[in-house]
C-alpha cells in the first residue's frame, strides 16, 4: 500500500502487546511523537481495530490526526478523519471492536468458571505434586502434610521453614522457603483437593488433596489469627515469654494477683531471666525453671493416665466447622476495628473497648476449639510411657508452648526474704 501511494514506509512494532488489554505500547507511543512532531504524515494499518481497541485511545489519534492532517490506509479502505463521515466511521469500528473484546472476556470467564466448577486444574507444576501429572510427590506430599499437622499442633511458619529447608524440598523455583512463601502456600485450597475461582471454593477438584478438606480448614482458622499477620507484634523470643503468670500480690488489685506474665530478657550478667513487666516483682532464672518445666511435663504425660488427654470434648464435625467460621468472623471483626480506628470514626477508648468484648469470645472460642483439636497438640508423642521424655525434648519452643497450654496454668510466686537459692515450690503448675 505505502509503494501503490508513494509513501516512504516506516515501521513501529508493538509484538505481543494487545491494544486492547490497556498495557503500554512503546512503538505506539513513538509514532504518535513522530505524527506530533511533523516527520511522519500517514499511518497504515491492515484495519482499524489493529490499531485501536479501546474508544479512548481513538478519539486521542483522532484528535492529533486532525491538528496534523494525518492520512489513514487500511487494507480495508481509506479513511478520512477530516470529516465527519470518516469519524463517524472510525468510531463506530471502534466501538463494535470494543464490543468483540466484551464478548470474548465473558466468553472467557464463562469457560474459566465452568472449568472450575468442574475440578479441572488451571495450574501445571506445585510443591507437593509431580510435575505434570497433579498426583502427589512421594517425596514432598508427606512434608506438606506434616507441615499442616504441625501448624494444628502450634508450630510456627519458623519451624516449617526450617523443616522443609533441613530436607531439601525447595519452591519449584529452586528457592529456599522463607514465611510468607509458607504461609501462602499453606492457604492454597489446592492442597486439599479444593477448586477455587476468583478467591471462591466451587467444590472438590479433580486431583487428589495433600491432606484432607476438615485438616486445611482448621488450619487457615490458626493461619488467620491476627498474632499471625504481618505488622508490629510482640515476637515470642524465649521459651516461656507470656506462658509463666506472675504471682505477686499487688496493693492496686486490692492484695489480689499482679495479673501480668513473665517475659524474657537479658540480666546484667549476661543471663536469660523471666521478669513480669507489668509490677516489676518476679522474676526468676531461665535456666532454673526450664529445666524444671520440662521435667514436670515429662513426668505428666509419661503417666499412665495422660492418653485421657487425647480426648476431645467436641466431636460433631459440623460443631467444629461452625467454631472455625465464628473464628474467623471475630478475626474479621478485629480487622475492622482496627480500619475505623485509623480513619478515626473510633476513639481510641471506643476502640479499646471492642477490641477487648472481642478478644473475651475469640478466647472462649479457642478454648473449646482446643478441646476439640488437643490430640494435634500432642502428634509424635508417646503419651503415657517413659518415651515421651525424647518427644518433648525435641519439641520447637512453640509446640512446646502449645502442650503447656492444653495441660496446665504455671504461676510463679515471690522469692520470699533472704533467699538467694532456687526454690522449685515457687514455681506453682495447676493440671488442668
Amino acid at each position: 500500500m505505502c509503494a501503490d501511494k508513494g509513501w516512504e514506509p516506516v515501521e513501529y512494532t508493538d509484538n505481543d502487546v494487545s491494544a486492547s488489554g490497556g498495557k503500554r505500547r512503546p512503538q505506539y507511543e513513538r509514532m504518535l511523537a513522530d505524527i506530533a512532531a511533523g516527520t511522519v504524515g500517514a499511518v497504515v494499518a491492515w484495519d482499524l481495530d489493529r490499531l485501536h481497541r479501546r474508544p479512548i485511545e481513538l478519539e486521542r489519534f483522532m484528535e492529533l490526526a486532525d491538528e496534523h492532517r494525518l492520512k489513514l490506509a487500511t487494507v480495508s479502505g481509506d479513511v478520512d478523519l477530516s470529516t465527519a463521515q470518516g469519524q463517524l466511521v472510525a468510531r463506530m469500528k471502534g466501538a463494535v471492536a470494543r464490543h468483540e473484546i466484551d464478548q470474548m472476556r465473558a466468553r472467557q470467564c464463562r469457560k474459566h468458571r465452568q472449568r472450575a466448577e468442574q475440578g479441572v486444574p488451571q495450574w501445571r507444576r506445585a510443591f507437593g505434586y509431580l510435575d505434570g501429572t497433579h498426583q502427589p510427590d512421594p517425596v514432598t506430599a508427606p512434608l506438606v502434610k506434616q507441615a499442616y499437622n504441625a501448624i494444628l499442633a502450634g508450630s510456627s511458619l519458623a519451624d516449617i521453614c526450617r523443616l522443609w529447608n533441613d530436607a531439601g524440598a525447595l519452591t519449584i523455583k529452586g528457592n529456599r522457603w522463607t514465611h510468607a512463601q509458607v504461609s501462602n502456600f499453606l492457604r492454597k485450597p489446592r492442597n486439599a483437593g479444593l477448586r477455587a475461582h476468583n478467591g471462591e471454593i466451587l467444590g472438590k477438584a479433580t486431583w487428589p488433596g495433600l491432606v484432607d478438606e476438615s485438616t486445611w480448614r482448621a488450619a487457615q482458622t490458626v493461619l488467620n489469627n491476627p498474632s499471625r499477620k504481618p505488622g508490629r507484634k510482640t515476637v515470642t523470643k524465649h521459651l516461656l515469654t507470656g506462658v509463666l503468670q506472675c504471682g505477686n500480690l499487688n496493693p492496686r488489685h486490692g492484695d489480689g494477683p499482679c495479673g501480668g506474665y513473665l517475659s524474657g530478657h537479658k540480666t546484667v550478667t549476661g543471663r536469660l531471666a523471666y521478669t513480669c513487666k507489668q509490677c516489676r516483682g518476679i522474676s526468676v532464672r531461665a535456666d532454673n525453671v526450664e529445666a524444671l518445666l520440662y521435667d514436670l511435663v515429662i513426668g505428666r504425660l509419661a503417666m499412665p493416665d495422660a492418653v485421657d488427654l487425647l480426648q476431645a470434648e467436641i466431636h460433631d464435625q459440623a460443631e467444629a466447622e461452625a467454631i472455625r467460621d465464628e473464628l474467623n468472623t471475630l478475626y474479621g471483626e478485629l480487622e475492622k476495628i482496627g480500619v475505623e480506628r485509623g480513619q478515626r470514626l473510633l476513639t481510641g477508648a471506643q476502640a479499646k473497648i471492642a477490641t477487648d468484648l472481642i478478644n473475651t469470645d475469640i478466647a472462649k472460642l479457642e478454648r473449646r476449639q482446643q478441646d476439640a483439636e488437643r490430640a494435634r497438640v500432642f502428634d509424635g508423642l508417646e503419651l503415657g510411657t517413659p518415651k515421651v521424655a525424647l518427644g518433648v525434648r525435641a519439641l520447637s519452643p512453640d509446640r512446646f508452648r502449645a502442650v503447656l497450654d492444653v495441660i496446665a496454668t504455671i504461676t510463679v510466686d515471690p522469692v520470699g526474704k533472704g533467699s538467694h537459692v532456687f526454690n522449685p515450690e515457687r514455681v506453682q503448675v495447676v493440671w488442668r
